[in-house]
Formats: C-alpha cells, sequence, structure tokens
C-alpha cells in the first residue's frame, strides 16, 4: 500500500483543521436556525406546570414542535448535501476553504467524491467516542491524519 507522497504539498495542520471544523459548525447552526426559531416564537399554549394547580408554563404547539422537526431535517439534509458536494468535488468545506486546507485521497491525492466525503463526516463520531482522541490524533501522526482520516483513508493537505 502505497501512500500519496506529493513533494510540494504540505499537510495541514491542527489549528486550522480546529477552525475549519467550528466554521462547518456555525454554518449547519445558520441552516437549522429557522428551527429553533419556530419553537420560540411560534405559538405556544399554557399548562400547568405543577402539581399544586397554581404554577403555569407556555409550552409550544403541536404545530410549532412539527414545524420546527420539518425545518431542522430540512436544515440537516441541506447541510449534508452541501457539504457532501464541496468536499467531495473540491475537496473543501467552508471552513477548509477559509483556512486554506483540503481533503484528498492518502493514496492518490484525487477529490474522494461525495459519498465517502459523507462517510467521513459520520467516521468523525469515532473519532470522539474516546475523549475526542481521535482529533488529537494529528498532533503526533506523521501524515497529521485523524481517526476519521485513517478510517476513510484520507489525508489532509494545504491548499
Amino acid at each position: 500500500m502505497s501512500a500519496y507522497q506529493d513533494p510540494v504539498a504540505e499537510y495541514g495542520g491542527w489549528f486550522a483543521r480546529v477552525v475549519a471544523y467550528i466554521i462547518d459548525g456555525l454554518v449547519s447552526s445558520l441552516l437549522t436556525a429557522p428551527a429553533y426559531i419556530a419553537l420560540l416564537a411560534g405559538p405556544k399554549h399554557i399548562v400547568a406546570c405543577n402539581l399544586d394547580g397554581y404554577s403555569y408554563c407556555r409550552q409550544p404547539t403541536g404545530a410549532s414542535i412539527g414545524l420546527a422537526i420539518v425545518l431542522g431535517l430540512a436544515g440537516i439534509i441541506v447541510f449534508f448535501v452541501m457539504y457532501s458536494k464541496k468536499v467531495g468535488n473540491n475537496g473543501q468545506s467552508w471552513g477548509h476553504k477559509a483556512m486554506g486546507i483540503r481533503v484528498v485521497d492518502a493514496k492518490s491525492g484525487a477529490v474522494i467524491g461525495p459519498a465517502r466525503a459523507i462517510g467521513r463526516y459520520f467516521a468523525m463520531i469515532i473519532s470522539a467516542i474516546p475523549c475526542y482522541l481521535g482529533f488529537l490524533w494529528p498532533l503526533w501522526d506523521v501524515r497529521k491524519q485523524t481517526f476519521h482520516d485513517k478510517i476513510v483513508g484520507t489525508v489532509v493537505l494545504k491548499a
């Protein structure tokens, strides 16, 4: 198994990757914000909060909850479609682009495709399970790979 070795390319640093994750998280938050707004600003009904019968609370109606679920799911789907196309087709999400890094295949240096980009995204769960150790791995790994990079066979290079 030969690894991709571009003599000119440098691996993307840990700090740049962390900031890229934060930027992508902000984009995701913006896409799902309408769901939270629907819960906070949508219609509410008054219900008894305690058994004493004297305390009342305002809770979202079923319509507000339903709208929030639909908007939240739509935001998540839009994020994943956009993320998979951006990372899969050109190697850069919004955060990667802002930080000047890109995701490529570890063997060929080519883009990884949308399906593999989504697989890489979900593999981040495995990087997080052991106390986020998988995200810290690039600090001492020779190729600066996280667990999810190793799982799907990618590296992050400076663009």
